[in-house]
């Protein structure tokens, strides 16, 4: 079995964190969570599209994140701009 990357007081993972039970190559680091790494409520784990662990705390790793998560998606997804609003002057 390979040893884990994670061990030690150095490296203060998240108990959920594939850094704990894997080596380094076996999974990825994103800056943050996002849509691309979603938690797994079945086994507690975040995952990337094609199955990759995910990490998302690379600050608690000591790792540089190898993938980064997008912007959070727009309040508005149709894209439309915001109506005007119109404003009138008092007194006339």
């Amino acid at each position: 079995m390979e040893t884990p990357f994670a061990t030690g007081p150095d490296h203060p993972a998240c108990g959920i964190c594939p850094a704990t039970r894997l080596p380094r190559e076996a999974f990825v680091v994103y800056d943050r969570p996002s849509r691309e790494c979603p938690f797994n409520a079945a086994d507690g784990h975040r995952y990337t599209a094609d199955g990759t662990p995910a990490c998302v705390h690379p600050d608690k790793v000591g790792l540089s994140p190898d993938r980064i998560a997008p912007p959070p998606a727009p309040l508005d997804p149709t894209g439309e701009p915001a109506p005007r609003r119109r404003w009138w002057r008092a007194g006339r």
